[in-house]
């Protein structure tokens, strides 16, 4: 039994750190001068991501249009969005990196998540070329797929060791 709560320590581990993230993400962006549709955006976003795990692709990717429709111009990232992006990113890739973790299936769900954020900064390092190609876009489509693979493999991860 001492094996299964240590399974529960590492994976608790992990997603309180990525929920102290989505949390400082909410902070910083709340710090920003907006008006209040980018806040509802911001908090409707957060809800989405923070349901990720419970959703398959297609349920996400219908939500995520949802979204974009409700909020055209909310997500219209200059290269300075994406670059704080990346930042950001590469600061939940750093604390996930300091985690003391206990267990093989702790280490494998960490790695997991490392390599969907290694993804997605690949995808925000593709916005940042210019202009977007078929080519590129193309690229960026295969790499948010293997992101979101990865990340119905964490869903089922979960299903398995947490309650």
């Amino acid at each position: 039994m001492e094996i299964a709560n240590l399974i529960k320590q590492d994976i608790e581990s992990i997603l309180q750190i990525e929920s102290q993230d989505i949390k400082q993400l909410v902070e910083d962006y709340r710090e920003d001068l907006m008006d209040s549709e980018t806040y509802d955006a911001i908090d409707a976003y957060n809800m989405l991501y923070s349901n990720i795990y419970e959703m398959s692709e297609e349920e996400y990717l219908d939500a995520f249009r949802t979204l974009g429709e409700a909020y055209p111009n909310f997500g219209k990232a200059d290269e300075n969005d994406v670059q704080k992006s990346i930042a950001e990113l590469e600061r939940l890739k750093h604390a996930f990196n300091e985690l003391q973790l206990h267990t093989t299936e702790g280490k494998q769900l960490l790695a997991l998540q490392l390599a969907v954020l290694e993804l997605d900064i690949q995808v925000y390092r593709k916005l940042t070329l210019s202009p977007t190609t078929m080519e590129i876009q193309a690229e960026i489509n295969l790499l948010e797929s293997e992101s979101f693979g990865l990340t119905n493999q964490i869903n089922q991860f979960l299903e398995l060791y947490h309650d």
